[in-house]
C-alpha cells in the first residue's frame, strides 16, 4: 500500500464491499491482468461463499456433563 493508504484501501476489501453492498461482479474497476483485479474479484467471489460460514453454536449450546 501507498504511504496514507489504509486497508479500506485495498482492491481485497472494496471488492468485498462491493460484494455487500449489492455491486455487480463486472463493476471491478481494475484492469484486466492486474493483480489489483485478481484480489478484487477474489475478495468478491469469497464473500459471496456462504460455505465457509459455518454455525459453530455458543457456548450455551454445550450441554453439561
Amino acid at each position: 500500500m501507498s504511504e496514507g493508504a489504509t486497508a479500506s484501501d485495498s482492491p481485497f476489501i472494496k471488492g468485498r464491499n462491493a460484494r455487500h453492498y449489492g455491486k455487480l461482479r463486472d463493476s471491478c474497476p481494475y484492469p484486466e491482468g492486474s493483480e489489483e483485479r485478481s484480489a478484487w474479484l477474489q475478495a468478491y467471489d469469497e464473500a459471496g461463499d456462504n460455505s465457509a460460514e459455518q454455525d459453530l453454536g455458543t457456548v450455551d449450546d454445550v450441554q453439561k456433563s
